[in-house]
This record gives C-alpha cells, structure tokens and sequence, in this order.
C-alpha cells in the first residue's frame, strides 16, 4: 500500500477529486461561478480544485502553489451543492485500487 505521504499519490488523489467536482458541475449545469456562489467559495477556489491545485503562499507572502488539499467543510459545501454525498467526491476509482 503506498504512503499516504507520498507525493505521487497525492497529485493523483486530487486530480481525481478535482475531476470528479468538474464532471459532477457540468452534469448539474452550472458554471464555476453559479457552483461558487451556492456553496461561499471564490470562482479561484472552485477553479483551483478542479484542476487541483492552490494558491498558497509561503511566510514571507510569496506564492507557492502545490497540489491543492480542499478542507473538510469545503468538500462537504460542494457534495451538498452537487447533489451528492461527501464520500462520492473523495473515493477511490476502481481503477486505482
């Protein structure tokens, strides 16, 4: 089993994650700006995860993006906003496991 840690897995697990939200929105008929105004995250947010990455910023304030890494209420805003369970957005394919 590959560690959690490892960096590999967790490109590919927000990749899926973040291909999940994208098909889940457009199959819901919304834009990326209807899907960020009913669930209170920025269109940059919603953007950022489908292609799953950040915008974090390292001490001195500069920008240092990485894989993004959504909390647990955002991933719970946009289940509820798609229509779906949580555990729908954060599952393995079938493929992977």
């Amino acid at each position: 089993m590959p560690n959690r840690g490892d960096p590999q897995l967790r490109e590919e697990r927000a990749r899926e994650f973040g291909e999940r939200v994208r098909a889940l929105r457009k199959s819901a008929g919304l834009t990326q700006e209807q899907l960020a105004d009913v669930t209170g995250l920025s269109r940059n947010q919603v953007q950022n995860i489908e292609l799953s990455r950040n915008n974090a910023r390292d001490e001195s304030g500069k920008l240092s993006p990485g894989v993004g890494n959504p909390r647990f209420d955002t991933i719970w805003a946009l289940a509820e906003a798609l229509g779906v369970q949580a555990e729908d957005l954060v599952r393995r394919d079938e493929k992977a496991t």
